[in-house]
Protein backbone atom coordinates (compact mmCIF):
# COMPACT_ATOMS: atom_id res chain seq x y z
CA UNK A 1 0.00 0.00 0.00
CA UNK A 2 3.07 2.26 0.66
CA UNK A 3 4.05 2.15 -2.90
CA UNK A 4 0.53 3.00 -3.89
CA UNK A 5 0.29 6.30 -1.81
CA UNK A 6 3.73 6.78 -3.07
CA UNK A 7 2.41 7.01 -6.88
CA UNK A 8 -0.94 8.61 -6.06
CA UNK A 9 1.02 11.19 -4.09
CA UNK A 10 3.29 12.08 -7.31
CA UNK A 11 0.48 11.42 -9.70
CA UNK A 12 -1.30 14.43 -7.70
CA UNK A 13 1.74 17.00 -8.22
CA UNK A 14 1.15 16.77 -11.82
CA UNK A 15 -0.42 19.65 -14.07
CA UNK A 16 -4.12 19.15 -14.49
CA UNK A 17 -3.94 17.83 -17.78
CA UNK A 18 -1.47 15.38 -17.11
CA UNK A 19 -4.05 13.99 -13.69
CA UNK A 20 -7.39 13.95 -16.54
CA UNK A 21 -5.21 11.78 -18.93
CA UNK A 22 -3.65 9.35 -16.33
CA UNK A 23 -7.16 9.41 -14.72
CA UNK A 24 -8.68 8.05 -17.93
CA UNK A 25 -6.11 5.53 -18.62
CA UNK A 26 -6.75 4.07 -15.44
CA UNK A 27 -10.42 4.24 -16.02
CA UNK A 28 -9.46 2.37 -19.36
CA UNK A 29 -7.71 -0.47 -17.84
CA UNK A 30 -10.11 -0.78 -15.42
CA UNK A 31 -12.70 -1.49 -17.96
CA UNK A 32 -10.53 -4.11 -19.64
CA UNK A 33 -11.40 -6.26 -16.88
CA UNK A 34 -14.96 -5.58 -17.18
CA UNK A 35 -14.68 -5.84 -13.29
CA UNK A 36 -16.63 -2.73 -12.70
CA UNK A 37 -20.17 -2.03 -13.63
CA UNK A 38 -21.62 0.10 -16.64
CA UNK A 39 -23.00 2.69 -14.17
CA UNK A 40 -19.56 2.72 -12.59
CA UNK A 41 -17.62 3.30 -15.97
CA UNK A 42 -20.20 6.34 -16.78
CA UNK A 43 -19.40 8.20 -12.99
CA UNK A 44 -15.75 7.46 -13.67
CA UNK A 45 -15.97 8.90 -17.11
CA UNK A 46 -18.10 12.01 -15.78
CA UNK A 47 -16.23 12.99 -12.75
CA UNK A 48 -12.54 12.31 -15.01
CA UNK A 49 -14.35 14.93 -17.00
CA UNK A 50 -15.44 17.28 -14.39
CA UNK A 51 -11.74 17.37 -13.72
CA UNK A 52 -10.37 18.03 -16.52
CA UNK A 53 -12.70 20.97 -17.48
CA UNK A 54 -12.89 22.28 -14.30
CA UNK A 55 -16.37 21.80 -12.80
CA UNK A 56 -15.30 20.26 -9.89
CA UNK A 57 -11.94 20.79 -8.02
CA UNK A 58 -9.12 18.02 -7.30
CA UNK A 59 -8.47 17.44 -3.25
CA UNK A 60 -4.69 16.81 -3.30
CA UNK A 61 -3.84 14.17 -0.25
CA UNK A 62 -3.10 15.96 2.32
CA UNK A 63 -6.11 18.15 1.79
CA UNK A 64 -8.24 14.22 2.11
CA UNK A 65 -5.94 13.82 5.10
CA UNK A 66 -7.27 16.88 6.71
CA UNK A 67 -10.75 16.16 6.10
CA UNK A 68 -10.55 12.51 7.18
CA UNK A 69 -9.52 13.61 10.30
CA UNK A 70 -11.78 16.25 10.70
CA UNK A 71 -14.15 13.83 10.32
CA UNK A 72 -13.01 11.52 12.50
CA UNK A 73 -12.59 13.66 15.49
CA UNK A 74 -15.89 14.49 15.17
Amino acid sequence: MTRVLEIMDDALKLPRTDRGYLAQKIIESLDQKSEISEAEKELLQRRSRELRDGTVKGLSLEGLKTKVEELLND
